[in-house]
C-alpha cells in the first residue's frame, strides 16, 4: 500500500478512503509514533468521547486496510510509504530534481472538515506551506544552477514554476529578488505580474536583464571562490561514522527552512554530541545553499570573530575597513547557512551576532552552545543524550539503540573482535544509561574495551567521572575527559548557583520546581539560569533532571562539604514526609486520588532514596510512618510488595518502636499481604496488629473488616461473617460511614457466595446508600453488583455495572480491582456464548494479576478453572489456547479498548 497526499488523499492498493483515517496515517507517516492519548486529542478533541472515537477509527484500519497500522504499546506508528515523506527524503539528501518531480500537487489539496479542532488545522495547513516552500527553494537553487551555467531561458523557466508553484504562499522579500532576477535575465513575461505583486507588499523591483545577468554570474563566482572547485565549503572530516539523531536532524532541517528561522542554537551540556550533530546537519543543506562553518574554540576575544568567520566562508576582508562592517559588506551575496561552534564563552558579545544578522539579509546563524544567547531572534533546540532502550527491551529493540549502536560501533574500534555475546547486552544498555546516552561518555567508556572486559566497565563508569577520559593526538583537547568538559562549564558559574547546582544532586529521578525551592535553595530565576546553561533539563509534568554525567559530578561536589551535605539530605527528606502527609490526606479524603497516585511514581525514586537514608541515620519510626502513609498507593498501584520489604526493613531495625506506630505497620502489611493473596501471612500479621490495639484499648473494626476479607478468601464463611458483623458494629458506634458501607459491601458478597441473592441485593443497596451520601469511590461496589446482576442472568445490567467499575477505576488510577472486573466481563462473555471473548478477557485478567502480585504464572487450579469456564461456551482445546494467549499479551489499555469496542449485551 502507499499513500498519496500531494495533489489529492487516498490509500493506493486498498479500497479504504475515509478521509479522516487516512489522515491519521498520513499524521502518522510523516510525524513518526505518536502515544494514543495524544492522536485521540487532536483529531478527536472535538468529539464527545475522543479515545472512542480513536478506537472505532483504529478498529476500521485494522478490517479494511490490514497493514497499515503497527500499534506499539502505547504509541501507534505506520509503516506505509508516503509520498509527501519520499519528497522529504529526496530535498534532505541534496536530490532538487528528483524531489521536485514528486511534487504533483498541494499537501491534501481540498481536504477540510468542520470537525477538525485547532491543532489539526494548523498542521494541515503549515505542513502544506512547508512543503510548498520547500520545492520553490529547490527550484531556486536549481535555477540558479542553470544561470551560473549561462542558460538563462531555462533558468527562468524553473524560475516560472516555482512563482506560480500551486500551494506556496506569498514570496518572502528576499525570495522576491530572487524570482526578480531570475525572470528578469530569461526575458520570462512573468516579470510584470511579479512586479506587481511585490508592489502590493511595499518592494520596488529593479533589476535590468544586464544587472540581474551579471548578479546571477558573479554570485556563482563567488559561491565557487568561497566553497571550492567543488561548489562546496570543506567541512571538518568525518572521523568516524555518524549514529542516530535522525529526529533532532529533521527538526533541524525543518526549522532552517522556514524564513522567520534565521539564527538557531542547538543548546546541551558539553559532549552531547552538538557539533557533530551540526556537522551532519551541513552535509544536508550543502546540496542547496552555501554552508560555512568555524570553531570559536580558539577565539579569545569578540574582535577575533569577524577574521574567524570571513576564514571558514572563504573570504578576504579589506584593510580599509573595520573587521565587523568589512564582513557585512562581504556577506551580501547568495544565501548562506554559517555554522559557529561553541559560542559558549563569547555569549558576552552575543550583540555582534544580531548586528551581523540584520545587516546580512541572507545569512542564517546555526550555533553550537552550552548555553542560550538570549537574543530575540534567537530559537533554540536542546539537544539530549541519544536514545536508550525502553526497559525490559528484547535484545532486537537494545540493538535498535542509538546509544548502544555507538558503544558497539566505538568498541570495535578499539579492538576489532569485539562481538558481544547474549549476557553482554544488558551490560551494554547499564554502561550507556550510567552515561546518560551522552556520545562523549559512551565513546570514553567503548574505547576501554581494549583493556578490560564490560563488567567492570560499567563497575568503573559508575564509580568514578575520573574513568571517562582518553589522551591521543586524534582526540580534541575539550573531550579528553568528561570531568573537563563539566569543569569548563561549573567555572562559568556564581558561587550562589554553584551550592544550587550542588544540592539539587541529592533528587533522584527528578524534581518539581517546589522541591527545588524548598530542598536547594533554587529561585525561578535561578532554574532559568542553569535552564538555559543546559545544566538541568525538562523532564515534562513540570518536573526537572540532571543528565547522569551532570548528576555524578554535582554529587561529588556537594559530597566535598559534609555539613552542606548533611544539610541538603535533611531538607530532602523533610520535603518527602511533608509529601506524603499530604498524600494520605487526599487518600483519606478520597480527593484527587489519582493525581497522588501519579505524584507518588514520579517521586518513587526519590522516595526511596528518603527511606534508605532514614534506615541507615537509624530512623525507623520515620521510616514506617512513611510507608504506612502509602498503604492506598502500595496496594492500588501493583506496589505491595515494595511496601512489605519497606515494613519488613522497619520493624526489623526497630523492635523498640512505639507501640502504635508497630500496630499500624503490621495492619498495613497484613492488608498488602492479602493484596497479593497471601492469606496465611496476611492473617498472621493482622492478629498481630489486633493483639497490640487491644492492648492500647482501641477499638479495631478497620482490621476486623480486613480479617473477614482473609477468611472469606481461604473458605471461612461463617468465620469471615462474624468479623464483618462486628465490623459493622464498630464503625456504627464510630459513626464512621465509609467503613460502614465497606462491611455492608463484604457482608453482600459473602451473601452472594452463599447464593443468598436477594439477602445480597439488600445490603448492596445499604451500601449504596452510603455512599451517595458521603462520596468517595464506589468502583468495588459496582463491581460487586455486576456480579450480582450476572449470576442472576440479568446481563445488560450487569455489563453497565462492570463499565462503570472500569471506568472509575481508571479514572483514579488504581490497578489493585481491575482483574477483579476483567474476569466478571470475561465470564459475562461466556454466560452469552461468547467463549473466545470472555477467554481473552480472563487471559488479560489473569496476566495483570501476576504483574501486580496477586497471583503466580503457576497457578495451575485458576488456569484449569479458565478452561472449564471456556468450554461452557465452546471455547476448547486449540481455540482456548489462542485466545488465552491474546488476553495474556495484552496491554491495560487494549483490554480497555477490547471491552469498549465491542457491541452492548442482548
Amino acid at each position: 500500500m502507499y499513500l498519496r497526499t500531494l495533489g489529492k488523499l487516498e490509500l493506493r492498493g486498498a479500497t479504504y478512503s475515509r478521509p479522516k483515517s487516512l489522515l491519521l496515517l498520513c499524521y502518522l507517516a510523516l510525524e513518526g509514533a505518536r502515544d494514543r492519548r495524544h492522536l485521540s486529542e487532536v483529531f478527536f478533541g472535538q468529539a464527545q468521547d475522543p479515545h472512542g472515537s480513536l478506537r472505532s477509527t483504529l478498529r476500521r484500519l485494522r478490517q479494511e486496510a490490514p497493514g497499515s497500522l503497527e500499534p506499539d504499546g502505547d504509541f501507534l506508528r505506520t509503516a506505509l510509504t508516503c509520498d509527501a515523506q519520499a519528497l522529504l527524503t529526496r530535498l534532505d539528501a541534496g536530490e532538487l530534481e528528483q524531489g521536485a518531480a514528486l511534487y504533483t500537487g498541494p499537501f491534501l489539496r481540498g481536504l477540510h472538515s468542520s470537525d477538525w479542532g485547532v491543532e489539526l488545522e494548523e498542521w494541515v495547513y503549515s505542513t502544506r506551506e512547508y512543503l510548498a516552500a520547500r520545492i520553490r527553494s529547490a527550484l531556486l537553487t536549481l535555477a540558479e544552477r542553470q544561470a551560473a551555467s549561462g542558460s538563462f531561458v531555462a533558468a527562468a523557466g524553473l524560475a516560472e514554476r516555482a512563482l506560480g508553484l500551486d500551494g506556496a504562499a506569498e514570496p518572502e522579500s528576499e525570495t522576491f529578488q530572487r524570482l526578480d532576477c531570475l525572470l528578469v535575465a530569461g526575458h520570462s513575461t512573468l516579470v510584470a505580474r511579479l512586479r506587481q505583486r511585490a508592489e502590493e507588499f511595499g518592494l520596488e523591483l529593479r533589476h535590468s536583464v544586464e544587472d540581474a545577468r551579471r548578479s546571477l554570474l558573479a554570485q556563482a563566482a563567488t559561491a565557487v571562490n568561497s566553497l571550492g572547485t567543488d561548489g562546496r565549503l570543506r567541512l571538518p572530516e568525518r572521523a568516524t561514522a555518524f549514529v542516530g539523531r535522525s529526529v533532532e536532524r529533521g527538526e533541524i532541517v525543518r526549522a532552517l527552512a522556514r524564513p522567520e528561522v534565521r539564527l538557531l542554537t542547538l543548546v546541551g551540556p558539553g559532549g552531547i554530541g552538538k557539533t557533530r550533530l551540526a556537522l551532519e546537519v551541513a552535509r544536508t543543506a550543502q546540496a542547496q545553499q552555501a554552508v560555512a562553518f568555524a570553531s570559536l574554540e580558539p577565539v579569545a576575544a569578540l574582535r577575533d570573530l569577524p577574521r574567524v568567520i570571513a576564514q571558514a566562508a572563504g573570504l578576504n576582508l579589506p584593510d580599509d575597513q573595520p573587521p565587523p562592517t568589512a564582513l557585512q559588506a562581504c556577506l551580501q551575496g547568495p544565501p548562506l547557512l554559517l555554522i559557529l561552534d561553541g559560542v559558549e564563552h563569547l555569549l558576552d558579545g552575543a550583540g555582534a551576532l544580531h548586528t551581523l544578522l540584520q545587516g546580512c539579509p541572507n545569512l542564517t546563524l546555526l550555533l553550537t552552545s552550552r548555553e542560550r544567547l538570549g537574543l530575540e531572534e534567537e530559537w533554540a533546540l536542546t539537544i539530549g543524550g541519544l536514545n536508550l532502550p525502553p526497559p525490559g527491551a528484547s535484545i532486537p529493540q537494545i540493538k535498535d539503540s542509538d546509544a548502544v549502536d555507538l558503544f558497539v560501533m566505538r568498541a570495535r574500534r578499539a579492538s576489532l573482535d569485539f562481538m558481544p555475546g547474549e549476557t553482554d547486552w544488558p551490560v551494554i544498555v547499564q554502561i550507556a544509561e550510567l552515561v546518560g546516552g551522552s556520545p562523549l561518555g559512551v565513546e570514553l567508556a567503548a574505547a576501554w574495551i581494549r583493556l578490560m572486559p564490560l563488567g567492570e566497565i560499567a563497575r568503573e563508569t559508575q564509580r568514578s567521572l575520573d574513568f571517562l577520559q582518553a589522551e591521543g593526538p586524534s582526540v580534541p583537547r575539550r573531550h579528553q575527559s568528561v570531568r573537563a568538559v563539566f569543569e569548563q562549564t561549573w567555572a562559568r558559574l556564581s558561587e550562589g548557583d554553584q551550592a544550587v547546582m550542588a544540592r539539587l544532586s541529592v533528587f533522584h529521578g527528578g524534581f518539581t520546581r517546589e522541591a527545588a525551592g524548598e530542598v536547594a535553595g533554587a529561585t525561578l530565576p535561578v532554574l532559568a539560569r542553569l535552564l538555559d546553561k543546559s545544566l538541568i533539563r525538562v523532564m515534562g509534568a513540570g518536573r526537572y533532571d540532571l543528565h547522569a554525567l551532570i548528576l555524578q559530578f554535582t554529587r561529588e561536589r556537594l559530597g566535598q562539604d559534609i555539613h552542606e551535605e548533611r544539610r541538603a539530605q535533611l531538607a530532602h527528606t523533610g520535603f518527602y514526609r511533608t509529601l506524603t502527609q499530604h498524600a494520605n490526606g487526599a487518600f483519606l479524603s478520597l480527593h484527587g486520588e489519582k493525581q497522588w497516585m501519579e505524584r507518588l511514581t514520579l517521586e518513587l525514586d526519590n522516595l526511596r532514596v528518603v527511606l534508605n537514608a532514614w534506615l541507615e541515620w537509624g530512623e525507623v519510626e520515620e521510616v514506617l510512618r512513611c510507608v504506612t502513609r502509602l498503604r492506598v498507593y502500595w496496594g492500588r498501584t501493583g506496589r505491595a510488595r515494595e511496601g512489605r520489604r519497606w515494613i519488613s526493613l522497619g520493624l526489623t531495625a526497630g523492635q523498640d518502636t512505639p507501640p502504635d506506630v508497630r500496630e499500624q505497620a503490621l495492619a498495613v502489611q497484613g492488608e498488602l499481604a492479602m493484596d497479593m493473596g497471601d492469606h496465611t501471612e496476611a492473617r498472621r500479621l493482622l492478629e498481630a496488629s489486633l493483639a497490640l490495639r487491644e492492648q492500647l484499648g482501641l477499638a479495631s473494626p478497620i482490621t476486623w473488616l480486613h480479617l473477614g476479607n482473609v477468611a472469606m478468601e481461604t473458605g471461612e464463611l461463617a468465620e469471615a461473617r462474624r468479623w464483618y458483623e462486628q465490623a459493622k458494629a464498630g464503625f456504627q458506634a464510630a459513626n464512621e460511614r465509609h467503613g460502614l458501607a465497606s462491611s455492608l459491601k463484604n457482608l453482600g458478597s459473602l451473601m452472594l457466595l452463599s447464593g443468598d441473592f436477594a439477602g445480597a441485593q439488600a445490603v448492596y443497596e445499604e451500601s449504596l446508600r452510603y455512599k451517595l451520601e458521603i462520596g468517595g469511590d464506589m468502583d468495588g461496589l459496582f463491581k460487586n453488583l455486576g456480579d450480582l446482576c450476572r449470576q442472576r442472568g440479568e446481563f445488560q445490567a450487569a455489563q453497565t455495572y462492570f463499565l462503570r467499575a472500569l471506568g472509575g477505576l481508571l479514572e483514579r488510577g488504581s490497578a489493585l480491582l481491575i482483574p477483579d472486573v476483567l474476569e466478571g466481563l470475561g465470564r459475562l462473555f461466556i454466560d452469552l456464548g461468547q467463549g473466545n471473548r470472555g477467554v481473552v478477557l480472563l487471559g488479560e485478567a489473569t496476566a495483570l494479576e501476576e504483574r501486580l502480585g496477586r497471583r503466580t504464572s503457576l497457578d495451575i487450579p485458576h488456569l484449569e478453572q479458565c478452561r472449564i469456564w471456556g468450554s461452557g461456551a465452546d471455547c476448547r482445546d486449540a481455540a482456548f489456547e489462542a485466545a488465552w494467549t491474546t488476553g495474556r499479551t495484552m496491554t491495560l489499555e487494549q483490554a480497555v479498548a477490547y471491552v469498549q469496542g465491542g457491541d452492548d449485551m442482548k
